[in-house]
């Protein structure tokens, strides 16, 4: 399985998703999970005017940059944000913790 982690550092889940202008890609599949790569983005909140309006759009862009990852991990992210995601068969789990930990703790979820 494919999962796409927020973070500032590389080393912890610290990045609201809104903000994200990356995401580090992990394989889970077989054994110790392994960093396959990053995958920039454009920031869903960058550009875009205050508040926390749905943007599809930009959801379906951040989507298919991801491709296969089934999986979002972020610290934070909206509802609706969120429940788009999850229509478009991407999973999210919120935690704020070492990006290992967070793994550990996906991995006993799936």
């Amino acid at each position: 399985m494919l999962i796409a982690i927020t973070t500032s550092d590389g080393i912890h889940v610290d990045t609201h998703f809104g903000k994200a202008e990356r995401f580090l890609v992990y394989e889970t599949d077989a054994g110790a999970p392994r960093l396959l790569g990053e995958v920039p983005i454009a920031a869903y909140c960058g550009g875009s005017p205050p508040g926390h309006r749905l943007m599809p759009d930009k959801l379906a862009a951040i989507s298919q940059a991801l491709g296969d990852c089934r999986v979002v991990v972020t610290a934070m992210i909206g509802e609706a944000p969120r429940d788009e995601l999850e229509r478009l068969g991407i999973d999210v789990v919120t935690i704020t913790a070492p990006v290992s930990e967070a793994l550990r703790e996906v991995g006993k979820l799936y």
